[in-house]
């Protein structure tokens, strides 16, 4: 099913707008809702307002000053309907005046807004977001679809793989021995690929003070992050944690390893590659400093890279999920049978 905003009410729309603002790391967040109704009448043309952080090329920091206008209509919004948030913009003088419709603006809105831009040189920017844009924005952040229904289809189950379903579905009761002897035999690039980020978990490195801006997090570690030091740290832990820590284990590594193996999920990975690039060209376009360009340029290198290596890197982190299942889960499912 494809995503929609139909179902929510006003109200239901201008938190999710809030919470996505939030989750997108604004700040000072007010939702201005006037009365107790359904939508905010009294919110004296504009719903939310908020800041956001900002960096200069020399290092300073600043806050954006924002506000945003909700309008939740299930066909385009009219031109009359944004002229309050207008009205109150060129009053209070933000930053950016954000008009967010839950489908689309009409062609006659935003004629008017090219129109007002025109005439008036408003001294805030004007940006706007329609449903395309939030379903782009809106891309990962699980948590903040559940929450408004927004979620209509699991459509990962089918390609979940049957040894992970049946581990999760109650606790094993497994040793750390078995544990490591059945990871010892597995193939070790697999292996690191599959556990590597449940190692930081278990292993919980050290880190120094760094000394140079430069410096990665691998440079400021302490203690190795690898299966040796995995296993040196299972070996030490008493039999009381044994059952428990293989179960939690396991399931988180399962969680993280199909988190980057979802194949049913590759379109929205790109959604949010195309979101980031076409963000980061809007940012280089709308500046003449050619430090400031020159980074952006950098920056656009990474989603680039990520976004025409999708498919084959989905796939392959697939492969390795169905190969620990069929060499590792499988295994731990009959251990209480056959030892």
């Amino acid at each position: 099913m494809s995503f929609t905003l139909n179902e929510l009410k006003d109200s239901e729309f201008e938190e999710f707008c809030y919470d996505l603002l939030h989750s997108m790391d604004f700040v000072n967040l007010s939702w201005r809702k006037g009365t107790g109704l359904l939508s905010s009448p009294s919110d004296q043309g504009r719903d939310i307002q908020g800041q956001l952080l900002r960096r200069d090329v020399d290092g300073s920091q600043y806050h954006e000053q924002w506000f945003i206008e909700c309008k939740h209509y299930i066909k385009g919004v009219p031109p009359e309907k944004i002229q309050s948030a207008l009205t109150w913009a060129n009053s209070k003088r933000p930053d950016v005046l954000l008009i967010i419709a839950s489908n689309f603006l009409s062609n006659p809105t935003k004629n008017y807004l090219e129109e007002y831009q025109r005439e008036h040189k408003p001294p805030f920017r004007i940006k706007i977001w329609e449903l395309k844009d939030l379903d782009n924005l809106s891309v990962g952040k699980k948590e903040l679809r559940l929450k408004y229904n927004l979620i209509h289809d699991l459509s990962y189950l089918p390609v979940l793989n049957r040894y992970h379903i049946a581990y999760t579905m109650k606790p094993q009761l497994n040793s750390i021995r078995y544990l490591i002897e059945l990871m010892d035999s597995l193939d070790a690039d697999k292996r690191d690929e599959a556990f590597l980020m449940v190692y930081y978990q278990v292993i919980r490195p050290r880190f120094r003070t760094p000394i140079s801006p430069d410096e990665t997090v691998r440079d400021l570690m302490l203690d190795p992050v690898d299966y040796k030091s995995f296993r040196d740290k299972c070996f030490s832990m008493t039999s009381d944690d044994s059952h428990q820590f293989v179960y939690n284990f396991v399931t988180l590594a399962l969680s993280w390893l199909f988190n980057t193996a979802d194949i049913t999920s590759i379109e929205d990975m790109q959604n949010t590659q195309k979101w980031l690039i076409e963000n980061i060209e809007t940012k280089i376009s709308e500046t003449n400093d050619e430090l400031e360009i020159n980074k952006l340029r950098k920056m656009i290198k990474l989603p680039t890279k990520m976004l025409s290596e999708l498919p084959s890197k989905v796939q392959k982190s697939y492969d390795t999920y169905n190969y620990i299942c069929e060499e590792l889960v499988r295994k731990l499912l009959v251990e209480k049978l056959s030892r």
